[in-house]
């Protein structure tokens, strides 16, 4: 997540001239989904642009670099706002607010300030993991009418616990100041139970982390005061995806169930849109930014 992208002067004159607000997304592939297929028809009073199309080939776009970008522009008086994924606060180790499990505590803080939001969930790929948008494009996939929100809940479920292992391996990594596993980890061929925990443990280890173990076993019990397993399956969903590695979590079910969701993230996104169930937390970002316009 560089902290070096900075706007050339060329850059500011044009989002100065274009007028509106500019909100700054972390990648392309936030871009792809954000505006492309989310927010396209929003008009001319807001202009979202990917933190990494600016000095390319410097390491990417990312949450520190949004930051960046937006008080940059700010100080030379573009309306200028930025999003970005819960986990920088998982990079920063603002662990108080991290693990923070009421939504409206979460939201009401604004550790970076006035003008940049920091998603509910971990990241972006998470708002992905929904149950309906997964159903159609599983029976797409497969030219089939077979599975139900409510099957892709349960193969979702099937997994929790491998799900939780591998989100509080990253944990794990980041609070050590480690490089987390791979979000392919454990996915080929897929890993189950103990055998991933074990495996998760070990390459943790291999990286240096002093007790593997105890650290995952902490951050496992953290996770778990986002999950409400007595809760009817679409609420403890929406609950415990708050705090799953995204891209991991993905990755994970994709190679579980067969179903190649991390390569139809796009899919994912559309079938949101057309169906009206863009998360309403990003939906009250973009109306706040454009009232700001």
């Amino acid at each position: 997540m560089s902290g070096f992208k900075k706007l050339k002067q060329t850059d500011k004159l044009v989002l100065k001239q274009r007028g509106g607000v500019v909100v700054f997304l972390e990648s392309g592939e936030d871009f792809e989904i954000v505006h492309k297929r989310w927010f396209f028809d929003e008009g001319q009073d807001i202009c979202f642009q990917p933190a990494d199309g600016y000095e390319p080939g410097t390491g990417g776009g990312g949450c520190k670099a949004v930051i960046a970008l937006v008080a940059e522009a700010r100080a030379y008086g573009i309306n200028a706002f930025g999003l970005v994924d819960r986990d920088v606060l998982l990079s920063d180790q603002n662990w108080p607010l991290w693990w923070q499990e009421h939504d409206q505590i979460f939201l009401s803080a604004r550790p970076y300030g006035d003008y940049i939001r920091v998603l509910l969930r971990w990241e972006l790929e998470n708002y992905l993991l929904d149950p309906d948008a997964m159903r159609i494009e599983a029976n797409d996939s497969a030219l089939t009418s077979s599975h139900t929100a409510e099957s892709v809940l349960t193969s979702c479920f099937e997994c929790v616990n491998e799900l939780k292992d591998r989100t509080s391996a990253t944990v794990a990594a980041k609070e050590a100041n480690l490089p987390s596993p791979e979000p392919g980890f454990g996915c080929n061929p897929v890993r189950h139970g103990s055998d991933l925990t074990t495996a998760l443990q070990g390459t943790l280890s291999k990286k240096g982390h002093p007790d593997a173990a105890r650290a995952m076993s902490t951050a496992r019990q953290k996770i778990d005061e986002f999950d409400s397993p007595d809760a009817p399956p679409r609420k403890r969903w929406e609950h415990l995806v708050r705090m799953l590695d995204g891209k991991a979590a993905l990755k994970y079910i994709s190679h579980k169930t067969g179903i190649r969701f991390d390569d139809r993230r796009a899919g994912l996104a559309r079938q949101m849109y057309q169906r009206g169930t863009i998360p309403a937390e990003i939906r009250g970002y973009i109306k706040d930014f454009k009232n700001a316009a």
